[in-house]
């Protein structure tokens, strides 16, 4: 078990090779469930981002949902998120309602996940409202070590408006439950965002903290 967990822990190490260049930054993400009935439950999230290595605070959001159990493997949820950015001039407002589409199952003791989203983002400033599609997949490994277990993740980010890639996120980190209910964890996220017609690579260090009720 132990040979595993370190095997995992490597896949940190190619992440960490890409990372001497681009800006460094850092987001708190925070996640809470409450259980209405067997079928229905309320999700939110929020998140706080620093950027210019570590020196700027430039992004902000909190959402809430009500989600929906489809079959044992299946949800969808109907969610608002508000977001603020500062892009140095102060802060400006984007309004996001979307739609989630979740899929978790399991191979070989390995718990995976896979999200679909479709959101809707308009822009209270002089910029285009958008259509943008993403797909995240994650991947949370059995292989513990006084209770801390690896994860794997990607994501990738579609705009309507640009009908190409936008951004994609790579991330890898650790994860522990200390109480029943809560689960923590912190990790290292490579994105690479396309600015213009050129790709830029940013790094940020991830923590995280999730409720379920």
């Amino acid at each position: 078990m132990t040979r595993r967990f370190l095997a995992a822990l490597a896949l940190l190490v190619p992440l960490l090779g890409t990372a001497a260049e681009g800006d460094w930054g850092y987001a708190q993400i925070n996640f809470v469930k409450a259980g209405l009935t067997e079928k229905w439950s309320v999700l939110s999230r929020s998140q706080v981002t620093l950027r210019d290595d570590f020196s700027e605070l430039y992004f902000w959001y909190v959402d809430a949902g009500l989600a929906y159990s489809l079959a044992p493997a299946w949800r969808v949820e109907l969610a608002y998120r508000h977001a603020e950015w500062n892009f140095g001039s102060g802060w400006l407002t984007e309004r996001r309602p979307m739609v989630n589409l979740d899929w978790m199952g399991k191979a070989k003791g390995v718990r995976l996940s896979n999200q679909t989203r479709l959101e809707y983002r308009d822009f209270q400033w002089a910029r285009e409202t958008d259509w943008r599609f993403r797909n995240r997949t994650r991947a949370d490994f059995p292989w513990e070590v006084l209770g801390v277990s690896p994860f794997l993740e990607e994501e990738f980010f579609v705009g309507y408006n640009r009908g190409a890639l936008e951004m994609n996120w790579l991330s890898a980190g650790l994860q522990v439950k200390p109480f029943n209910g809560v689960k923590l964890k912190a990790g290292y996220r490579w994105i690479a965002i396309r600015v213009g017609d050129q790709w830029e690579n940013r790094n940020q260090l991830v923590t995280g903290l999730a409720l379920f009720f």
